[in-house]
């Protein structure tokens, strides 16, 4: 079995006024050690929604991952927020 293991996995279909919704996702599995006593870890995040309506057209509409750019922007902004307050603590203290 390899340790690192992808696959899409699908939640639906959802049928909602005429159009039937799909929700895709894209998964991936990383299993450590031997069958009976190993780790799993598993992270799903979702990839994209496929719209079916009700003429039989499907649509596509992807879905983009923040995730990293938000944890970038979370530490950048403790970063700045931590030397701004260094900053300020300075020039409170007497000379």
């Amino acid at each position: 079995m390899p340790a690192l293991q992808r696959s899409e996995t699908t939640i639906g279909p959802l049928a909602l006024g005429g159009r039937t919704i799909t929700l895709v996702a894209r998964t991936t599995a990383l299993h450590l050690g031997n069958d009976e006593r190993g780790a799993l870890h598993i992270r799903s995040r979702p990839a994209h929604v496929e719209v079916l309506d009700e003429d039989g057209r499907r649509h596509v509409v992807h879905i983009r991952d923040i995730e990293r750019a938000l944890i970038a922007a979370i530490v950048i902004g403790g970063a700045a927020g931590a030397c701004a307050l260094r900053v300020a603590r300075r020039r409170m203290e007497p000379e």
